[in-house]
């Protein structure tokens, strides 16, 4: 069984193309559209590839093992956020193949294998490079912050402490192993 990713895109270009894939998603969504395999769900990002051109061997040939979860046009962006197996996949390469014109931006997160990751590196679209996954007295929360400087300052604050070091987090989530309570730090990586 994989583990599951929430990967978000944002794409720009022309707003006849953005339209285009935008009808297309909406239309398998709402079931307008039937997938050209019977068996494959209406949220399977290869059905938009499918539809937009892409060959047998590019399908065959990628990795597209991701499900639309949400999508959106909104002021000439497409968001699009999805689950995707292990990481993300390979449906931004597919789309890049099929309309050259467009600029992916992309963030992934996958907590089973720590993958946190995007291509956005000037925080275009995705502001936050840390992400502060904790449990800390019962009360879980999820926070995104843009400076590890925030992201400390954060983490010192529910520890109730003025400031704080990556190595005190460390020997609190030693001190609590035991219980439900932890704090986890992720930092974005900058890929492709």
């Amino acid at each position: 069984m994989a583990n599951w990713a929430s990967t978000s895109y944002c794409i720009e270009g022309s707003k006849v193309n953005l339209q285009k894939i935008y009808k297309i998603i909406d239309g398998f969504m709402t079931e307008k559209i039937k997938p050209n395999d019977e068996k494959a769900d209406k949220s399977w990002e290869g059905n938009i590839l499918e539809r937009l051109g892409a060959s047998e061997e590019q399908m065959k040939t990628y990795y597209l093992r991701g499900f639309i979860q949400t999508y959106e046009l909104d002021n000439n962006i497409l968001r699009i956020a999805a689950e995707e197996a292990w990481g993300v996949t390979d449906f931004r390469k597919v789309l890049e193949i099929l309309m050259p014109e467009l600029i992916i931006y992309y963030c992934v997160e996958e907590t089973g294998c720590e993958i946190y990751q995007t291509n956005d590196m000037n925080g275009k679209h995705f502001k936050y490079n840390f992400l502060v996954d904790c449990c800390v007295k019962g009360e879980y929360q999820y926070e995104e912050f843009e400076t590890k400087e925030q992201t400390m300052k954060f983490v010192a604050n529910l520890l109730e402490k003025e400031e704080v070091t990556e190595e005190e987090v460390e020997d609190w989530n030693d001190e609590h192993q035991n219980d439900d309570d932890y704090i986890n730090i992720h930092e974005f990586e900058y890929a492709e």
